[in-house]
């Protein structure tokens, strides 16, 4: 008797509903079924709608979770995609494993079940990208600290896990919350979803396994740092067995890379700290105007809006 085939469901990780985000729960959808695809969505946005068709669980830091007993950091939606796991977990039942992925996630194979199948007969707790021990370059190694365990890491933008293991995971995250939350310990402390993920999964002796090494499909395009991104129509032709990621629309393209630009000025502190200082101390409101305005010009020169010397 052939062994019965896991109960699995998949859901697009997401703060809301746009083209992305309906084409790769589409695209999961033809291999999961209609009622196993999801979107979960970490939204505070109290008139989100989502088109009917569409299954959905919409959690925030008072709803389905909960801020009193779960660190909730500012960037929560970034850093902690595990918390959408929990989630979930707190919804769905009688689930063998949940899928996650990311909408800026590319499987490039024109079926879905190309991929997928492939990961039928594993069992592993937890799946994910580049699965091992973590580097200590990692910006986010230093967290590990506070879980009392070899640092390990792994990519998120998609990750599989057994459901039954969701609980554990959820558990030992409350109890590091609960530091974070009395402020014994301060936020730039706080694992994100790699770290934590990783690190605590084989802390717990759970089984698990790099992604990427149990498919065919080739990871070279698949990264999450902050300088490689595709743009979609530099890729739209892009078939076969390959998975890419971060894939991008020029709107959020030029959203992320702001983003970027932004925290990088603001972490300048010499800059920040010696432009705001010499205004401030300028009573004369011409002198300071047109201080202000040369500034604006040497800037606009060094991102190459004015041609030097003018």
């Amino acid at each position: 008797m052939a062994d019965k085939k896991p109960h699995n469901a998949f859901a697009v990780r997401c703060h809301f509903f746009g083209e992305k985000e309906k084409a790769l729960y589409k695209y999961a959808e033809s291999y999961f079924g209609k009622e196993n695809t999801f979107l979960v969505i970490n939204s505070e946005e109290k008139d989100l709608k989502i088109p009917s068709g569409f299954n959905h669980v919409i959690f925030n830091k008072s709803t389905i979770l909960n801020y009193k007993e779960l660190y909730w950091p500012r960037d929560v939606g970034w850093k902690c995609g595990d918390y959408c796991y929990y989630a979930l977990n707190n919804v769905l039942s009688s689930y063998d494993y949940i899928w996650l992925a990311e909408p800026d996630l590319k499987i490039c194979s024109e079926k879905s079940e190309t991929f997928f199948k492939a990961f039928e007969t594993h069992t592993f707790d937890f799946m994910a990208t580049f699965y091992g021990r973590a580097s200590e370059n990692l910006h986010f190694f230093p967290t590990a600290k506070v879980l009392e365990a070899e640092p390990m890491s792994c990519l998120f933008p998609i990750t599989r896990m057994k459901a039954e293991k969701i609980k554990i995971l959820y558990d030992i995250r409350k109890k590091v919350s609960a530091k974070f939350i009395k402020g014994e310990l301060p936020p730039n402390d706080y694992p994100n979803d790699e770290i934590f993920v990783a690190t605590v999964s084989k802390r717990m002796n759970m089984h698990c396994a790099a992604l990427d090494k149990f498919t065919p499909f080739n990871f070279m395009m698949f990264r999450a740092d902050k300088d490689t991104v595709f743009l979609d129509d530099d890729v739209k032709e892009v078939k076969g067995k390959f998975i890419m990621h971060p894939v991008l629309n020029k709107e959020m393209f030029i959203k992320k890379r702001l983003t970027i630009f932004m925290n990088i000025l603001k972490n300048s502190k010499d800059l920040s700290n010696w432009t705001h200082g010499t205004l401030s101390k300028i009573d004369d409101k011409e002198i300071k105007e047109d201080l202000q305005k040369k500034f604006l010009s040497e800037f606009k020169k060094f991102l190459g809006m004015e041609e030097k010397g003018k």
